[in-house]
């Protein structure tokens, strides 16, 4: 069962998170596709007449008339980009799309206005015959058109984009003011210089528009500071959040518009604080700077640092936390040499942000043999690899923990924290516990992406690791798999329906006999209140279903860069019709990773249970 709400929930939002509604979008997008024709094809209409007339002050009304439909047309385009998704070569999506018209078209203006003054200079010392009734009648049709415009864009004075176009039409409203007034000025009196004039009056209006616009996409193109934001206040604010020391490599820009972004380094005084202080960070810099794209390097001074991405609280990069001395286990550690194949039960201390919990592990074999930590899926505990434990306890200490929030461990009161970087500290912690300084990793699903940030971290104690049925990448027909179950109510009065209900739920895993099924789902179930329920805190779904799709996203990335850090030998084992990892993510990773190599096993979906003998034998032989 795998933990994608720490890689990809990508293009799935949370019920309730998108309130607008696409048939609105549709609604807003038709209205602006209708004032673009108009606009556009009325200024062909006058561009043209402005040619037969000889009229400079119609040129340059047509010329204004052209902005205003690039202003439509952007407002169009930014619309529908905002509504693609981002691809593969494009992890940001298109936003920029929309500046870059935006600079072409203020390029294209300026030669524009610098032709109609040109023109319009030398028409004052060779005067041209215009003919006035023209201009006046086109320019009164223009007028109107730019009313019947105007009207048609207030009906969407919600959107930014709409009302900055509508601007546009309001500057081409005085445009059309002044061509009708030269036309009038020229059929009664026959004073030519007029047009000139005008046009010229016309012209500083596009050039003030067009300066406006350059500058705008300029800054944005360069990656300026958001216009709206204060930079020097943005870190003295940072400074001002309780365990921060010091701020530096800040950067704050927009990646797309209106989402603005910022990445930086901070130094604090204890990494067990962390994910508290980058929660006070997160809340202030969308409270006070509409800042809610965070991603930010802790670092102490014994550079136990690690990378947080954090857009609004959803860590998904790994966090080196100060070892603490655990708590008083609940049996010995040194009980343990008495493991055997049947396994015992231990726990160990950790901490969080709520303060202390304990976290269960079992374990098989002679403490003295190598360890091989194996960690469990997304709704799973350790005693999924009971079978495997008991073929490899020969020769390793086999230690399973079941991760906070499963099967004997303790309950989290934040369920915010049922995320990658606890896991990784809590497994820290077991891993300084045990006294060992070398572990081999074997990872199944969300234990798989664990294993990722875990091995990626300096100093880690992981020399090789298998990883079951999992990668960066997880596919979205899997996202709404697991949506559909993880906490979800489950409870049932007779154990044999809930292990039913659950063996169909597990049923990607591939055939098993009842006896199978009886060793990898009995365990995951418990009798409470009179109803048999899943062995697990419902609450693990809290983070799996807040997680947007640029979080995800972002969780992605650094689960890739993470997954190029690793130089230990790995192996990757795909169900042969796996939901979730993709036989092209195997190929990216193995082309990626010179240290990967790849099995897949047919017949299987997501994941391998490593409960058959086969299945078995691949991690025996890898790990020998």
């Amino acid at each position: 069962m795998s933990d994608s709400a720490h890689s990809q929930s990508l293009h799935a939002h949370k019920k309730g998170d998108a309130k607008h509604s696409h048939s609105k979008e549709t609604a807003n997008q038709n209205l602006l596709l209708i004032a673009l024709i108009l606009t556009l094809g009325f200024a062909g209409v006058e561009a043209t007449a402005a040619y037969f007339a000889g009229s400079l002050a119609l040129i340059s009304d047509a010329g204004h008339m052209v902005t205003d439909a690039a202003a439509l047309g952007l407002a169009l385009l930014a619309q529908m980009i905002a509504r693609r998704p981002p691809s593969a070569k494009h992890s940001f999506g298109f936003g920029r799309a929309e500046a870059l018209a935006a600079f072409v078209n203020g390029i294209a203006m300026l030669a524009l206005v610098a032709w109609i003054v040109g023109e319009a200079l030398t028409r004052f010392f060779t005067p041209h015959q215009v003919d006035g009734l023209t201009v006046s009648i086109v320019a009164a049709v223009g007028l109107l058109m730019n009313i019947l415009v105007a009207w048609v864009l207030s009906h969407d004075l919600k959107s930014v984009n709409t009302r900055a176009a509508l601007v546009h039409v309001m500057g081409d409203l005085l445009g059309s003011v002044g061509a009708l007034v030269a036309g009038l000025v020229i059929q009664f009196t026959g004073w030519m210089p007029i047009d000139a004039l005008l046009s010229i009056f016309v012209s500083l209006l596009i050039l003030k528009s067009t300066f406006s616009i350059l500058r705008e996409s300029y800054h944005f193109l360069m990656e300026g500071v958001p216009l709206h934001i204060d930079y020097l206040q943005v870190g003295s604010d940072l400074k001002k959040i309780p365990g921060v020391l010091a701020v530096h490599d800040l950067h704050v820009w927009e990646m797309t518009p209106s989402f603005p972004a910022l990445i930086g380094h901070i130094e604090i005084e204890k990494m067990q604080d962390w994910p508290e202080i980058m929660a006070r960070i997160n809340v202030m810099l969308l409270d006070q700077h509409g800042i809610d794209h965070v991603t930010l390097q802790p670092e102490t001074d014994a550079d136990t640092s690690a990378e947080i991405a954090s857009p609004m609280g959803s860590n998904n990069l790994p966090v080196r936390r100060e070892a603490k001395e655990p708590k008083e286990p609940k049996a010995p550690l040194a009980a343990q040499a008495q493991s055997s194949h049947q396994g015992n039960t231990f726990f160990v201390g950790c901490t969080s942000p709520d303060g202390p919990h304990q976290m269960a592990y079992h374990v098989w074999g002679d403490p003295s043999n190598p360890v091989l930590m194996c960690v469990h899926g997304l709704t799973r505990r350790g005693s999924d690899f009971t079978s495997l434990a008991q073929a490899m306890c020969d020769q390793y200490y086999v230690v399973c923990p079941d991760i906070v929030g499963r099967g004997d461990s303790d309950h989290l009161h934040n369920p915010m924290l049922y995320a990658v970087p606890q896991y990784v500290a809590d497994i820290d912690c077991l891993v300084k516990a045990l006294g060992v300084k070398q572990i081999d990793w074997f990872g199944t699903s969300m234990g798989g992406l664990i294993g990722m940030v875990y091995a990626s971290m300096p100093n880690n104690p992981i020399r090789r690791m298998l990883i079951n049925d999992v990668g960066p990448t997880i596919e979205p027909e899997a996202i709404e798999r697991l949506g559909a179950y993880v906490g979800q109510p489950f409870a049932f009065a007779q154990r044999a329906q809930a292990l039913s209900r659950l063996n169909t739920i597990c049923a990607t895993f591939g055939e098993h006999t009842s006896e199978e099924w009886e060793i990898y789902n009995g365990p995951m179930l418990i009798q409470k209140d009179g109803l048999w329920l899943m062995h697990y805190d419902p609450n693990i779904a809290v983070p799996f279903a807040s997680v947007n799709p640029v979080m995800a996203k972002v969780g992605e990335m650094a689960l890739w860069h993470a997954f190029k850090q690793i130089h230990i030998p790995m192996l990757i084992v795909r169900g042969g019709d796996s939901d979730l990892l993709s036989a092209k993510t195997v190929a990216r990773m193995c082309k990626d990773n010179p240290y990967l190599r790849s099995i897949e096993i047919p017949g299987v979906g997501h994941a391998p249970a490593f409960v058959k003998a086969e299945q078995i034998a691949l991690a025996k032989e890898f790990f020998s």
